[in-house]
């Protein structure tokens, strides 16, 4: 079973907790750890930005010069995504960012100079898709991509073996009460839904 650090922290504060002596007391006290990743680690100086102009590359069939919009300027770069568009929201690793451990610098592409990265998900760990740029919705030109995204995460595997007879750590709430007695910080209350208000909905003949 997959557990992030990101979501535990919906439940338990965890400020200025170790993260990883907590998943290594984790194994002594609850169950085994199988594996951790940090996912992100090697990523940095992502902001949002907004597509305000795209314009044919003159020297390319499929390249597109971008003018975008990163919150306290204006800049452009060269892009060989299909799904570019005016007003699409993206990530855009500025010069000097670093893209799982590459490091985004001044380049000339046919001839255009590139100031920076437009991102796909894949580039950025987010998904298996590499098929256009990773579309955002509702937020801010300029904004911190990293900490917008909650992209910087620790995942660490548990052995479900060890988990066998303790249904109650199936589930992430579970595990964060475990970890919260763990650094004896208070866990926070799940919201559930009230169910009292489904009573009136109409019934279904799953007969016919």
């Amino acid at each position: 079973m997959y557990i992030s650090i990101n979501w535990i922290k919906e439940f338990v504060n965890l400020d200025n907790v170790n993260i990883d002596e907590l998943i290594n007391r984790f194994t002594l006290s609850v169950a085994e750890v199988e594996g951790v990743e940090k996912k992100g680690e090697n990523t940095s100086g992502i902001v949002v930005a907004k597509i305000l102009e795209v314009n044919e590359h003159p020297n390319s069939d499929h390249l597109h010069i971008l003018k975008l919009d990163i919150g306290n300027e204006v800049t452009e770069c060269v892009c060989g995504a299909p799904n570019v568009r005016v007003d699409m929201l993206v990530p855009f690793a500025k010069l000097g960012a670093t893209v799982d451990g590459f490091e985004i610098k001044r380049v000339k592409l046919r001839g255009v100079e590139s100031i920076g990265m437009c991102c796909s998900g894949k580039e950025l760990g987010i998904s298996d898709d590499n098929s256009g740029l990773l579309e955002l919705t509702d937020v801010e030109p300029g904004t911190d991509f990293i900490e917008y995204s909650g992209l910087k995460d620790t995942i660490f595997e548990i052995d479900n073996k060890s988990l066998t007879n303790r249904p109650d750590l199936w589930c992430h709430y579970g595990i964060a009460r475990e970890i919260a007695a763990l650094v004896d910080r208070p866990l926070n209350k799940l919201e559930l839904d009230n169910l009292e208000l489904y009573n009136n909905l109409p019934k279904l003949n799953i007969g016919e």
